[in-house]
């Protein structure tokens, strides 16, 4: 019996380590930008250069980039014509 529980600590041991690597490997790009987020460590936050070097810069045309597609693609899905299934369509 004290093998049984021995195996099954284990397991349990190594399906929270499995867990926690799955949240770290799903989720760690948010969990860093919360942490960040949360410390106020914002290297552009007291940036006054004009320079075109820093990452602020960058994620701020990625992102102005990002939104002039999603426009462009809803553009294009509200000119398209809807298409009408018609009685005769469904007859077997």
């Amino acid at each position: 019996m004290k093998n049984w529980t021995v195996i099954v600590k284990i397991l349990a041991a190594l399906a929270a380590v499995a867990g926690v690597i799955y949240v770290i490997a799903a989720y760690g790009d948010k969990i860093v930008a919360w942490a960040k987020k949360l410390l106020g460590c914002n290297p552009c936050a007291d940036c006054d250069c004009e320079c075109e070097e820093c990452d602020c810069i960058e994620a701020e045309a990625e992102d102005e980039a990002v939104a002039e597609e999603t426009e462009e693609v809803a553009e294009e899905a509200a000119e398209e014509e809807t298409v009408v299934a018609a009685e005769d369509d469904f007859e077997g």
